[in-house]
């Protein structure tokens, strides 16, 4: 018996029991694994349509049809890993599966994504994997949170991700494939299903994908990954637990202080996890709106002291949630939604409009995390060709 506290870490925890289906054994027949009597025949020519509804049934995909992830599909994924396929990359919660490159390139073809993607998801899914992040937390919440990443620097101009109009919906293949490549993983590898791993109450459209790109090209500040202390010719990943993008509709404000307070009026909410417990919130700014604070003379600093110092509500209004208000964060009679400046995580992005997105995050019980895209020997890569097997 596994001592209590003591992880128990499954060797065959990719959650979609595929490495069946890639390790063709001679006692296994047709059967797509040889864990159960009743599992699935899987085919050497699979038919897409049967594969989609085979997984599907067997609770391994997000609902949505996949692309079968033949060995000969995993292995061009493969192709841009500089690690073996079996290397553990991390470990994932609730089921404590081991994320490996051959585990990660399965859930990317079945996504959708390009092999080019795989260096990129790798390192999303071991920045997941920070114990600051708190990947058992964010799986194991009824709080419809999901993760939001943000890919910046050349590599997301080369793979093409979305940082312009519509950057959070629909039509980028990066920014959709590689955020539903991270949703299966968490799925398949994590054990994330919903009502067994994932105990989100209603869930949320962001937890199908939820991944973008700053638009560092009309940004009047610093780009984020700079701010986070990386060169500025690295690329980054950013993972942050958020809810999904509440807009902000403010065509009249001309000022920096108006549009702020219409921002901090729409973030300070009674019911969001900040209200109680308060910690980082996503502010994503239009290009017109940043323009505003610009024209103002408005430093970034200056954009997030007044968000922290401004948003705030009546701590009788946040003393509601799922946790006791702490009363340190009361200060007459109010609580602050972040706990200093740095807790807002403030970039440009998106096309035309006077429009900002606010994601609120799960209270203190997540922190963002930025990471640096490297090689394996931690140099800085100029493009994913780099990580390509010569």
């Amino acid at each position: 018996m596994a001592k209590k506290n003591t992880p128990v870490i499954s060797n065959n925890a990719c959650g979609c029991l595929i490495d069946d289906i890639l390790e063709k054994r001679d006692d296994q027949g047709d059967r797509l694994c040889s864990a159960s009597e009743s599992d699935m025949e899987f085919f050497i020519d699979p038919d897409p349509e049967k594969i989609s509804v085979d997984f599907y049934q067997r609770r391994r995909t997000d609902g949505l049809p996949i692309i079968p992830p033949t060995r000969e599909r995993v292995d061009r994924f493969l192709n841009f890993s500089e690690y073996d396929p079996e290397d553990v990359q991390a470990v994932l919660p609730p089921k404590m599966g081991q994320a490996t490159p051959e585990k990660i390139a399965i859930n990317s073809v079945m996504a959708g994504c390009r092999p080019g993607f795989q260096p990129v998801l790798e390192h999303v899914i071991k920045a997941i994997s920070h114990d600051k992040f708190n990947l058992a937390g964010v799986n194991a919440t009824t709080h419809p949170i999901s993760i939001c990443t943000i890919i910046n620097g050349p590599l997301s101009d080369e793979l093409g991700l979305n940082s312009g109009a519509g950057c959070l919906g629909p039509s980028n293949m990066a920014s959709a494939t590689i955020g539903r490549s991270l949703r299966l993983c968490l799925i398949n590898i994590a054990g994330a299903v919903p009502g067994v791993g994932d105990h989100a109450t209603h869930g949320s459209p962001a937890k199908y994908s939820y991944c973008f790109s700053e638009n560092e090209d009309e940004t009047p500040w610093d780009p984020f990954r700079v701010e986070m202390g990386c060169k500025k010719e690295a690329s980054t990943i950013t993972v942050m637990a958020a809810e999904a993008p509440h807009n902000v509709n403010d065509h009249r404000s001309r000022t920096a202080e108006d549009l702020l307070d219409t921002i901090v009026h729409t973030a300070a909410t009674a019911g969001c996890n900040n209200s109680h417990v308060p910690g980082e919130i996503l502010v994503i700014m239009s290009p017109e709106h940043a323009e505003t604070i610009r024209k103002d003379g408005w430093k970034k600093e200056d954009v997030k002291n007044y968000i922290h110092e401004n948003g705030v509500l009546l701590g009788s209004l946040g003393d509601r949630g799922g946790r006791k208000l702490d009363d340190k964060w009361i200060i007459g009679g109010e609580v602050h939604i972040t706990r200093s400046p740095s807790d807002v995580l403030l970039m440009v992005a998106g096309g035309p409009g006077r429009h900002t997105m606010i994601s609120h995050g799960f209270g203190n019980g997540s922190l963002s995390i930025t990471v640096p895209i490297t090689l394996k020997d931690g140099s800085i890569p100029y493009s994913v060709e780099e990580f390509k097997k010569k």
